[in-house]
């Protein structure tokens, strides 16, 4: 009895630890040509092994308005049946909005994914947010738009530019501004943020100008929003945001592995250690 007990125990260690050290598959999300011109998204998908933590990564450029900064070869999600934004989102561990990833300059380019997006974050997605243009809505005329539960959680999106950050105790006991990398967040540049009603929210960071919070975290079913108001759109802005961006995708993926169902008991276990079914 003693012997079975012990195998178990074993085996339940070694497959968590093979979560642990999982890849995660991260879709980096593009809605303005800057952060390619600028480079984030050649920096963020060079990020292929964290700690004990590996990614890889693909690329969706959804603005095809090319009079505003979008690509003649991008996608509109909008022509995307629900079984095409759900294939993708099902082989998605963690989405990346660069800066203005959803939209910009009176375009929104999330239209017709809110409710898989939704849905994927509730299943355990994480999404990661720069900073993103305040002057956009959906078709309801929601700011920021219903892909983000702001029916649920409200928020607005704030006209803002640089501040110096004060990291908050949530903050702190996050590491997202530790772990791997110690943070200068006085060094980074703000962009428009998250304001308004944020009482449902985990403020990770405060703008010291009292126009809201520089970092949040919104908890959703089993997955998870967070992001931070940087602004990466030049080489210039992106250098001092770097450590912050390898932060944020260890942080992402370390609230990913934890929105892992828990391994049932009465489950039958894996003959081979260090692997579980996803």
């Amino acid at each position: 009895m003693k012997r079975c007990i012990l195998v178990l125990a074993l085996a339940v260690f070694f497959a968590l630890a093979g979560l642990a050290s999982a890849e995660y598959k991260v879709l980096v999300i593009a809605s303005d040509n800057y952060v390619e011109s600028g480079g984030e998204i050649d920096y963020i998908t060079s990020l292929t092994k964290i700690g004990e933590y590996t990614f890889s990564y693909d690329v969706l450029k959804i603005n095809t308005d090319e009079g505003n900064r979008g690509w003649a070869d991008a996608t509109d999600l909008s022509t995307l049946s629900e079984a095409e934004i759900n294939e993708t989102l099902s082989k998605t561990d963690i989405i990346y909005f660069t800066w203005n990833g959803p939209g910009h300059d009176e375009g929104y380019f999330m239209k017709g994914t809110e409710n898989a997006v939704r849905e994927w974050v509730k299943n355990g997605g994480v999404i990661w947010m720069d900073a993103f243009d305040d002057n956009f809505t959906d078709d309801q005329g929601n700011q920021i738009g219903l892909w983000f539960p702001i029916d649920e959680f409200p928020a607005q999106i704030a006209n803002t530019a640089d501040s110096d950050v004060e990291i908050t105790p949530e903050g702190e006991a996050s590491g997202l501004f530790s772990k791997p990398n110690t943070v200068d967040v006085n060094a980074l540049i703000l962009d428009d943020n998250f304001a308004g009603d944020l009482s449902g929210y985990k403020i990770l960071a405060n703008r010291v100008d009292g126009n809201g919070a520089a970092a949040i975290q919104l908890p959703y079913g089993s997955g998870y929003y967070v992001g931070m108001c940087i602004d990466t759109r030049d080489a210039g802005k992106l250098e001092p945001a770097k450590p912050l961006i390898e932060n944020a995708l260890y942080y992402c993926a370390a609230l990913k592995a934890s929105a892992v169902t828990a391994v049932d008991p009465n489950d039958k276990l894996s003959t081979t250690w260090g692997e579980i079914k996803r």
